[in-house]
């Protein structure tokens, strides 16, 4: 493939670059919506929990760090600044970027090689739960009420990738949220467990 982690991250900041910063001018905003995000991609990006933290330390001893040159982050905010920020920020804002990947790989000629079965494109599906709590809950929440009468919330969503055989790399799409609809119902499982179904 052509698209290289630039010009993906260059998608990334400019879908950044849209989001209509929620905070009020009043509160206080000392980290910016993309340093926050920018941040909190550079940590799956790593797989390293620990990474923003070592680039604070090393940006306090030698005045650099690769959080900066590598992702573009002024500032580096905590792990409690991000979720603070990002809470408020809705995912789909993101979701443009998968669209111009999409896009640029069209227009590149990168999806050729993926093409099966008469010039199709073969989209494989995969669910994920992403939130789990037994206190904390929202509107789009789907809920699981147990045996004991406990009740556990949870969020998941449907995860598109475009797949070919002999291909080892795979395009993610953009995500689908489920969340509970108007009209459904709870139906039982073995398990004894319930969980709401859209209808």
């Amino acid at each position: 493939m052509t698209l290289s982690f630039g010009v993906m991250l260059g998608f990334l900041q400019r879908a950044i670059a849209e989001i209509k910063d929620p905070r009020l001018a009043s509160n206080a905003t000392r980290y910016s919506i993309k340093d926050t995000v920018l941040g909190a991609f550079s940590v799956f990006f790593m797989q390293c929990e620990s990474f923003l933290e070592h680039q604070r330390q090393m940006h306090s001893r030698h005045g650099l760090d690769n959080a900066q040159s590598l992702f573009g982050l002024r500032q580096i905010p905590t792990t409690p600044q991000i979720r603070n920020i990002l809470d408020k920020l809705a995912a789909k804002e993101l979701f443009r970027v998968f669209i111009w990947v999409y896009q640029s790989l069209q227009r590149d000629g990168d999806l050729k090689p993926y093409q099966c079965l008469g010039g199709h494109l073969l989209v494989t599906l995969d669910g994920t739960q992403y939130f789990s709590s037994q206190t904390i809950h929202c509107e789009c929440c789907s809920s699981r009420t147990h045996k004991n009468g406990t009740v556990t919330y949870f969020h998941s969503a449907i995860l598109p990738v475009i797949v070919a055989p002999g291909q080892p790399q795979v395009i993610s799409l953009a995500p689908e949220f489920i969340t509970p609809q108007d009209g459904s119902q709870k139906l039982s499982f073995g398990s004894g467990s319930s969980q709401t179904m859209d209808q």
